[in-house]
C-alpha cells in the first residue's frame, strides 16, 4: 500500500468465494451463504474505502495543502469551514467514484488538534451505489504523526438494481504516518458496525484490530467477527502479509484457509 494510489483499499472482497453454496451451508450448519458473505463485504469495501479516502482529506487540510486541487477527474477545495470534493467518474484504485462530497465542522480545540466535521453527499456514486445518508468524522491530532479518526456512519447505499443496503456503525480509524515507506502497519482500524441486506442484518465487531499498508490492496492482519441470526463465525486476515488469504472460523467451530 506504499503508493499514490491509496485512497480506496479493499476491505478483503468476495472473502468466501473460493467454497461452493453446498460446503458452506454444511460448514456453517446452514446459517451463511457465499452469496450473503458477497454483498455484505461489498458494502464493507464501499464504506471502508470512503472512511479512508475522507481521512486523506482532512489529514492534508491539517498538512495545510494548497486551497484548491485539482486532477484529471476531481478538484478538491479547501475553507476554512469545509472541504468540496467534485469527480467525475474517477477511477481510483479500480472504483469509479462520481459526484461531490462536502464536509462541513469546525477544529473544537482552541489550538486546532481536536474537532468533528459531518459529511454530506450529492449525486454520489461508488461503483454504481448511490450513497445517502451522513458520516461524521471526529479527529484528533494531538499525538504527533499518529491522527485519529472516531467515525459514525448511518448510510444507505442504493445498487443499480435500486436494492438498499442500510449501513450503521462506529469505529475509530488511526494512521502511522512515520510508517509509511517504512515498517509497520500504515493504520489499523477498530469498531463494530451493522449490515442489513435484504432483511437480513450482520452484525460485525473487530476482536483484533485490522491493519493494512498503503502498498496493498489487503487488510493484511486483524480479526473480526461476524454474527448472523445468532450464529458466530470469524475471519482472521492473518499475521502481516500481502495476499489473498485468510481463516475462516465456522459456527460449527471448523476452521478453513481460503482465498479470493
Amino acid at each position: 500500500m506504499k503508493t499514490a494510489n491509496y485512497l480506496i483499499l479493499s476491505f478483503g472482497v468476495l472473502f468466501f468465494m473460493g467454497c461452493s453454496n453446498d460446503a458452506m451451508n454444511e460448514l456453517n450448519n446452514e446459517s451463511l451463504t457465499s452469496e450473503q458473505v458477497k454483498s455484505q463485504m461489498e458494502v464493507n469495501s464501499i464504506s471502508e474505502g470512503l472512511d479512508e479516502l475522507v481521512s486523506e482529506l482532512l489529514i492534508n487540510d491539517k498538512a495545510g495543502k494548497s486551497n484548491k486541487t485539482e486532477t484529471a477527474c476531481a478538484a478538491i477545495t479547501f475553507t476554512e469551514e469545509s472541504i468540496s470534493v467534485t469527480y467525475e467518474q474517477c477511477n481510483i484504485h479500480g472504483k469509479i467514484i462520481s459526484g461531490t462530497i462536502v464536509l462541513t465542522g469546525n477544529n473544537g480545540s482552541t489550538d486546532g488538534t481536536k474537532g468533528s466535521f459531518e459529511v454530506t453527499f450529492t449525486d454520489f456514486t461508488f461503483n454504481d451505489h448511490i450513497l445517502n445518508g451522513t458520516k461524521t468524522f471526529s479527529f484528533d491530532f494531538s499525538v504527533s504523526n499518529s491522527p485519529a479518526f472516531t467515525i459514525v456512519t448511518d448510510a444507505t447505499f442504493e445498487d443499480a438494481n435500486g436494492d438498499i443496503v442500510i449501513w450503521k456503525g462506529n469505529k475509530i480509524l488511526t494512521w502511522y504516518l512515520e510508517n509509511i515507506n517504512a515498517e509497520g502497519a500504515d493504520a489499523t482500524c477498530t469498531g463494530d458496525w451493522d449490515i442489513t441486506v435484504n432483511g437480513t442484518t450482520y452484525e460485525f465487531t473487530v476482536t483484533e484490530p485490522l491493519s493494512w499498508n498503503l502498498g496493498c490492496a489487503f487488510i493484511t492482519s486483524g480479526v473480526m467477527q461476524l454474527e448472523v441470526d445468532r450464529m458466530t463465525a470469524s475471519l482472521d486476515f492473518g499475521a502481516g502479509t500481502c495476499d489473498q488469504k485468510g481463516t475462516v472460523t465456522y459456527p460449527n467451530g471448523d476452521t478453513e484457509e481460503v482465498s479470493w
